[in-house]
């Protein structure tokens, strides 16, 4: 990661950390994990920064579609239609 941000985070003025953090990239209507990604986090408020080299990778692995480390299942929640059904029991 050669580049990173002129300067003090621009959400908050806290000062930025290299960290490896887990990324999840949304392409489509499909997400996609990356793990042990090197990235700065701003230390005050936790905004992620990601390098153009870093960002530019991910889009190119998730166009060639390598063989994933492994796959997981994630539960998907519609807000509404739980807060619907809660307000229903409650009501």
């Amino acid at each position: 990661m050669n580049q990173q941000p002129e300067g003090p985070c621009a959400a908050c003025g806290g000062n930025w950390t290299r960290q490896s953090i887990t990324h999840a990239q949304l392409w489509g209507d499909r997400l996609y994990r990356f793990e042990d990604v090197p990235a700065l986090v701003c230390s005050q408020c936790g905004e992620v920064w990601l390098g153009a080299e870093v960002s530019q990778w991910i889009d190119q692995m998730i166009q060639e579609q390598p063989a994933p480390a492994r796959y997981e299942q994630v539960p998907v929640f519609v807000f509404a239609a739980l807060q619907g059904r809660a307000a229903a029991a409650h009501g």
